[in-house]
């Protein structure tokens, strides 16, 4: 009877597999957060960064408001970081979801993209190069003028602001490796379709090659370009990478034990699938952030090494003679001067006494110019470190240590978690774009005290329009 109780008890204990996870013996946890919370989350920071853009602005107009705001602005940064993750792990989540299946989802982020690229275009081209172009006596000149004006607000000759381009390929990478083609692609062709993930990681890889070379001054991006360039950190997109071939490589482990396709998608709606991303996701989050910060490092070191070695090479290179032939000090050091060259070299020897304040004297200008050398040296070290961190954030490294912060809080995410209002999921960037708007007009009406010209009389503006009107009758 005991023997048969212990039985029992062992084989409650087991822990099933995957294939073995049905939702009748699912687990009872359940996140309480679930992927329009993320949404949400991750449009509030949208709207965040562009009060950073606004505090940053006030800042160049305003020296002293630079000053008082650079804290703020620091701490806007972290938040604006968290933007793209947010909405990445709820456009997953969503993807996970197999009720919505990809389809909606690329419709979504493609259309999307496709409106703000076009609306770029619209602005930039129609408006602000157009209505230049119709006061100036030369059109032509009108979009170089525009490019040189931005040149003053990209750093590195480059804007990455659209989104949804990321968001657009992460869906296609996703299709790429999980869907299941039922006319074309089928049998070993599928494996074509599968390597076909290659093309929007080869976009992404493309995109960071070319903010780098640009961030190097060695090409120019043309402004018809901007709306195209991924905005998210490389380090970001390794984290969805990875998320994608974990689903992948679960659906693989779960098919070893004869298990079908439409079995492992009913898998992906149990609580237990939702746990192990989550873990799966807080443990990627916080090695995505540690190599974050390490490539960050490696930028540094690089562009420290770029800046010293041409000293090491001068220093290390053999010094002319002047006869024209290379001194070699340890061979002519390890041999002796014959007798003859000693005596003229004693002979032409000061007396010791005589220049021992002339020696002095000399010591004085020599340790001065090496300690300001020393000091030239290490600020030019501090300036190279500067320019590799900087060289890094513009390819988009360093965005994601930040990320690290966001484990404890993923821990709390359930993807298989259901909306309460799922019509929410339309009204959050409907009301991300209409407070992006009262954020501009608010920061219109704040920085219009700011700029530096001298207020205008009402008085004397009045009298000078009615003389112009006059004046044209």
């Amino acid at each position: 009877m005991s023997d048969n109780q212990d039985r029992t008890g062992s084989a409650k204990k087991r822990r099933l597999g995957i294939h073995e996870t049905t939702l009748e013996n699912d687990i009872r946890y359940l996140g309480p957060l679930n992927a329009q919370h993320f949404k949400l989350l991750g449009w509030l920071c949208i709207v965040i960064s562009q009060v950073a853009v606004i505090v940053k602005m006030g800042g160049r107009l305003d020296p002293g408001y630079a000053a008082d705001s650079a804290s703020l602005l620091n701490a806007l940064g972290y938040v604006v970081d968290l933007a793209l993750p947010f909405l990445l792990i709820a456009g997953f989540a969503q993807i996970l979801d197999t009720d919505r299946g990809y389809g909606r989802q690329l419709l979504v982020n493609g259309a999307a993209a496709a409106g703000i690229c076009a609306l770029t275009y619209l602005v930039f081209y129609r408006y602000v190069v157009g209505d230049l172009a119709a006061v100036l006596e030369d059109p032509s000149e009108a979009l170089p003028a525009v490019k040189s004006a931005l040149s003053y607000v990209t750093p590195y000759g480059f804007l990455d602001f659209n989104i949804f381009i990321d968001l657009f390929l992460c869906t296609l990478t996703m299709v790429f490796l999980n869907y299941k083609p039922r006319r074309v692609f089928t049998g070993k062709a599928r494996i074509v379709f599968r390597l076909l993930a290659l093309l929007p990681i080869g976009y992404e890889v493309g995109c960071m090659l070319l903010k780098l070379r640009a961030a190097r001054g060695l090409v120019q991006v043309p402004v018809w370009a901007y709306p195209l360039l991924t905005t998210k950190p490389p380090m970001t997109f390794v984290l969805f990478v990875a998320l994608a071939l974990f689903v992948k490589t679960r659906e693989l482990r779960f098919r070893r034990h004869g298990k079908t396709h439409e079995e492992y998608q009913a898998f992906l709606k149990t609580r237990r699938n939702s746990l192990n991303f989550s873990v799966f996701l807080a443990i990627m989050l916080v090695i995505v952030s540690v190599l974050d910060f390490v490539v960050v490092l490696g930028f540094s070191v690089n562009e420290v090494v770029l800046t010293v070695r041409p000293d090491i090479e001068a220093s290390a290179s053999p010094t002319p003679s002047e006869d024209g032939l290379a001194a070699q000090p340890t061979r002519a050091a390890a041999q002796p001067l014959p007798a003859a060259q000693r005596r003229a070299f004693a002979t032409a020897q000061p007396a010791p006494a005589a220049d021992a304040d002339a020696a002095t004297e000399a010591v004085e200008p020599a340790a001065t110019d090496g300690a300001l050398e020393s000091a030239e040296h290490e600020a030019l070290i501090n300036r190279s470190i500067s320019a590799g961190i900087g060289i890094a954030g513009a390819v988009g490294f360093g965005g994601s240590i930040g990320l690290i912060f966001l484990a404890p809080l993923v821990l709390l995410f359930s993807y298989t978690r259901k909306p309460k209002y799922p019509m929410l999921d339309l009204a959050i960037p409907v009301a991300g774009i209409v407070a992006i708007v009262l954020v501009y007009l608010e920061a219109t009406h704040q920085l219009l005290s700011m700029l530096p010209f001298k207020k205008l009389n009402l008085k004397e503006l009045n009298e000078q329009t009615a003389l112009y009107l006059s004046l044209m009758k």
